[in-house]
């Protein structure tokens, strides 16, 4: 008789999940669209974007780069909270890592958010991974999971922006985490391994209560009260105004 691994095991369990969500998020995604295009117009428009996915088999994984980034350099991250844990403000950003609005925020709001509020120790950064796109969100918040606790999150995002590819296309494979996982100097096996929803469950309800349908979206607390700056890629004059 043959025997099953833990380890055989765990990833049988995590592609059933995995088929399951992909189930979910197709006809997630299929509700959304109908919803903003209308009519039968948007139906044919969904069936040939579901057909194209289907027949290419899914996308190649993009190559991942080391990255060379000093914006992050010299800051503690604790539990996924970027800088001084005592701060008296806390930024949280709501993402979903297959989302390039996400991405491009990264470049032109967090670098001053973090430069100017987080190094100086005034503001705290902590991040909640939503997965709204797709299977491939939710795949990539359990390996973020994995590399927060290693105290590795904020670096991973960076990797994992940097080599972002197209929504929805497979790309957010075992090998591809994997390398995202060693430019961002986190232990790879770890990362593909993590099997956690915690994370997302947490996202998900802090989410909801605030009423955060998109992302990239940006909280401040602070008095012990939460308020939503905005979404998007923030000016970060904008986001200045709302951290004084």
């Amino acid at each position: 008789m043959s025997t099953v691994t833990k380890r055989e095991l765990r990833e049988q369990r995590r592609a059933e999940r995995e088929a399951a969500e992909a189930a979910e998020a197709a006809r997630t995604t299929r509700r959304r669209r109908l919803g903003m295009l209308g009519g039968a117009a948007a139906l044919a428009a969904v069936l040939v974007i579901v057909a194209a996915i289907v027949s290419s088999g899914g996308a190649a994984a993009p190559k991942v780069k080391p990255v060379e980034s000093s914006l992050l350099a010299d800051i503690p991250e604790h539990d996924g909270v970027l800088g001084d844990p005592k701060a008296k403000v806390t930024v949280t950003e709501f993402l979903d890592l297959q989302c390039p609005v996400c991405a491009e925020a990264s470049k032109q709001t967090l670098p001053t958010l973090i430069n100017d509020y987080v190094r100086t120790g005034k503001v705290k950064l902590q991040a909640r991974t939503l997965h709204f796109i797709g299977p491939d969100s939710a795949k990539a918040a359990r390996a973020a999971a994995a590399a927060q606790e290693q105290g590795k999150l904020w670096a991973f995002v960076e990797a994992f922006y940097a080599a972002q590819g197209t929504e929805n296309s497979g790309y957010v494979t075992d090998g591809f985490l994997r390398d995202v996982a060693e430019a961002a100097g986190a232990d790879p096996d770890k990362v593909v391994d993590g099997t956690s929803d915690e994370g997302m469950t947490k996202a998900d309800a802090e989410a909801s209560r605030l009423n955060v349908d998109s992302t990239p979206t940006f909280t401040v607390t602070k008095h012990g009260k939460t308020t939503v700056i905005g979404s998007g890629v923030l000016d970060p004059a904008a986001l200045e105004t709302a951290l004084r």
